[in-house]
């Protein structure tokens, strides 16, 4: 016999499978994030929601079965014996199964128990049925129901297991459905009735409408999975606002934590905090030694079950897989070591093993690309972890990153610190010797122009000097020749002279002698030689102030000022020209070189070829100088500014290309009356009023010989020395009048050799005659000996060895 089902209850049926479906797959996720009796209460519900669910389905697909002329009934008994296997069934599938990391075979045994109970609760709610027909089973579709009972259950644990969206949860609660749907009618596409004696249905369920018993059952079922849900819900709700509430604190502790207390202690009291908050059994943080390619665990905490990671452990230990993901800055998420792909390298496992550790969550830090910290969740058991976790152990790293960070930069400005003063050190004197070789480098090209300077200009006055002893020499016999030879030779030893002068004076080893002087007196008496210096094509004009006034100088400075400029503004001309000098007095005020006051300034102007920018910025660079190599000191303009700063003026240069060029040299005006300025060289003096007997000390023999010979021409007796010693030794026995010595001399100088005599003889008058005496050592010696500064001439020496004798 066949019979026939009713649709609409066909149809009422599967919406119940698709509705128990969709509740047990929304409270199994309710399980996944509940622990200790929470989680099996919610493993209860999950189970009494898909195995009433599937009951229900069965009872009400039941119902939409009917025969044509037969009337059925069902046993209470074995109805409800149904409906416990199914909730036992599959509450027992729902506990053997780990939900925080579900394996393959627990999720095969838990879908072949629950299967089991299906098919259990199928043909036992079969067998309660009461009608006048003897039941039987085709195998072929038994065979099919059973199939799909086992398959649908191990799809339905499957799910259950996974955390999935809401359009996936829908989506799987359909599939799920009707495949359990398809179950039952491939269950009751295999019976076969075959009618036979009736059966008394008074010992079954008391017949009611078919359609209204159904929609009743379909009814509770209803209410009881949307009470499930309200529950799951509210329970959602209430455990996310105490999971935001924690987290709250968690974070407000952790700020108080961060701030209050030194690096290393707060990161073991939030490390702890996180253990407890996440329930895992170890947590703590890494920093990576890149040099050496190390983990360094300083910070652990445990919860005792597992032991502290700590110490030194190559990165390589943890897997390459999972030090890539870590250096390219993704957290790590790992539900279970020894089952996910991200892990399944041997080593990972072995240390997975070693420090009994099968599920983790760990957070890097990176700094300038490069991995640098990690903090990390450990547990020994596999666990689930949800995104809410992973994003709030992001958030806590982040808000910890700072905290290593500065302890790393602690760190490093503690190396720097120890090894400051040794780099500082060290790069000092790396720019002390690239500083000593650039001077050693700049003094050679300087003393090399110098030399070359200074020689062609003592070549052209020992040339000059040569040449008039060589004619004199020759032409002896002509007086008036040997007198213009000598006159000529005198003059060129003066130009030695004043070369030497300007060397010191550059060098600042000979102090100017500053006076009251008139300008036009010292220009105007050297007129004729500044015209043979100039030569025949260049004019030189003199335009002196008609109401001159006079400044405080050197007057020796003064003939090489003009001397200088007059050889330079000659070179500027080299096809001829003017030179023109003239004097004024200017009222200066406001300039940072020079205070106010009254100036007189002498401006020497050329037509020359003048100089451009850059050559007017280094004019008066210390041996700096445009003309070749061996036409120039470059000493010339660092003289003349020296000097006239000593004396308390300026000098300012005006000068354009084709144009030529101004010097103003200041110097400052002064009512002290101007001391005369003496002119020529006289003869040497007749023998003084008397006799007076000289002890001479130089150390030069040409030098002693000449002022020996001067002296005695004079009509006075010397005594000459070679050293000091030699002059102690002839003291008693010379008995001089007057001692004439040198500063610099080997063994004893001058001034040890006049003190000692100074001690023996007190009143003994002395006459240092150096060309670089050192004037504080001499002044100090007691009676202020004379100073002549060599070269000089012999009526210079004579007039002061009258002065020395008179005082």
């Amino acid at each position: 016999m066949t019979g026939s089902h009713d649709p609409f209850l066909v149809m009422l049926s599967i919406l119940i499978a698709i509705f128990a479906s969709f509740t047990a797959l929304s409270l199994a996720g309710r399980v996944r994030s509940s622990r200790g009796w929470t989680r099996r209460v919610w493993i209860s519900a999950a189970a009494t929601a898909l195995g009433g669910g599937i009951w229900s389905m069965h009872f009400v697909a039941m119902l939409a079965f009917h025969m044509p002329g037969m009337r059925m009934s069902y046993d209470i008994g074995l109805t409800l014996l149904s409906l416990a296997l199914a909730l036992g069934f599959t509450g027992v599938g729902f506990a053997i199964l780990n939900w925080q990391s579900v394996s393959r075979g627990r999720i095969v045994a838990a879908g072949l128990l629950i299967g089991s109970g299906v098919i259990a609760m199928h043909y036992v709610g079969m067998a309660a049925m009461r009608m006048p027909a003897r039941l039987s089973y085709e195998r072929l579709w038994f065979g099919i129901s059973v199939l799909i009972a086992l398959v649908a259950a191990t799809a339905a644990v499957w799910l259950a297991s996974r955390d999935r969206k809401m359009s996936h949860r829908i989506a799987a609660a359909i599939l799920m459905g009707i495949a359990i749907a398809g179950m039952h009618y491939a269950g009751m596409q295999a019976a076969v009735f075959t009618a036979g004696t009736p059966t008394a249905i008074g010992d079954g369920m008391a017949s009611v409408g078919q359609a209204y018993l159904a929609t009743a059952i379909a009814t509770i079922t209803v209410l009881i999975l949307l009470l499930a849900l309200g529950a799951a819900t509210l329970e959602r709700l209430f455990q996310g606002f105490s999971r935001r509430e924690a987290r709250s604190a968690l974070r407000l502790e952790i700020a108080d934590i961060l701030r209050e207390r030194d690096t290393e202690e707060a990161l073991r009291q939030v490390a702890a905090l996180m253990g407890k908050h996440f329930g895992v059994t170890r947590t703590g943080y890494g920093r990576l030694d890149p040099a050496e390619n190390l983990f360094d665990y300083d910070v652990c905490w445990t919860d005792g079950s597992v032991p502290p990671l700590l110490g030194r452990l190559p990165a390589a230990a943890f897997g390459v897989k999972i030090v890539a993901a870590l250096g390219a800055g993704e957290t790590v998420v790992i539900e279970d070591l020894l089952e996910a792909e991200l892990s399944d390298e041997l080593r990972t496992r072995d240390t997975a093993q070693k420090v009994d550790t099968r599920s983790i969550l760990v957070v890097p830090f990176l700094r300038d690309g490069r991995l640098r910290t990690i903090v990390y969740l450990n547990d020994r058991h596999p666990r689930h972890w949800r995104p809410d976790e992973i994003a709030f152990m992001e958030e806590i790293g982040e808000r910890t990153r700072l905290v290593t960070e500065r302890a790393a930069v602690e760190d490093q400005l503690r190396e720097l610190n120890a090894t400051l003063e040794a780099r500082v050190e060290a790069r000092s004197a790396e720019l002390r010797h690239a500083q000593e070789a650039l001077l050693q480098s700049q003094k050679m090209e300087a003393v090399g122009q110098l030399v070359a300077g200074l020689s062609h200009d003592f070549n052209n006055v020992l040339g000059a000097v040569v040449g008039a002893f060589e004619l004199i020499r020759r032409r002896m016999h002509e007086p008036d020749k040997v007198r213009h030879f000598a006159e000529a030779g005198l003059q060129a030893a003066e130009r030695g002279s004043r070369l030497t002068a300007q060397l010191l004076a550059f060098s600042r080893a000979q102090d100017i002698q500053l006076q009251p002087m008139l300008v036009r007196d010292v220009i105007g008496a050297l007129a004729d030689l500044l015209r043979r210096t100039l030569g025949p094509m260049i004019a030189l004009e003199l335009r002196f102030d008609p109401s001159p006034a006079p400044v405080m100088a050197d007057p020796t400075q003064v003939e090489m000022m003009a001397l200088n400029l007059a050889i330079n503004a000659r070179d500027a001309m080299p096809d001829g020209g003017r030179l023109t000098i003239s004097t004024a007095v200017r009222a200066i005020a406001g300039d940072p070189e020079m205070e106010d006051g009254d100036y007189v300034e002498i401006a020497f102007a050329d037509t020359g070829t003048g100089m451009d920018e850059i050559t007017l910025r280094r004019a008066m660079e210390p041996f700096f100088t445009t003309k070749p190599i061996g036409k120039g000191t470059g000493l010339g303009l660092a003289q003349i500014y020296g000097s006239v700063r000593q004396a308390g003026g300026a000098v300012r240069i005006e000068s354009a290309v084709a144009q030529g060029t101004i010097v103003r040299v200041l110097l400052p005006r002064t009512d002290q009356a101007p001391m005369r300025i003496e002119q020529g060289n006289p003869e040497i003096a007749a023998a003084p009023g008397r006799r007076c007997r000289i002890l001479l000390v130089d150390d030069d023999p040409e030098l002693r010989v000449v002022f020996a010979a001067a002296l005695e021409a004079s009509g006075h007796v010397v005594t000459s020395a070679a050293d000091g010693p030699a002059a102690l030794a002839l003291l008693d026995r010379a008995a001089p009048d007057v001692l004439l010595l040198d500063f610099a001399m080997p063994g004893m100088n001058g001034v040890e050799v006049a003190s000692e005599i100074r001690r023996r003889r007190p009143g003994l008058p002395i006459i240092f005659a150096s060309g670089f005496p050192d004037v504080g050592a001499i002044e100090a010696i007691e009676g202020s000996p004379t100073i002549l500064r060599k070269p000089f001439h012999m009526d210079e020496l004579l007039r002061a060895l009258e002065d020395a004798l008179r005082s």
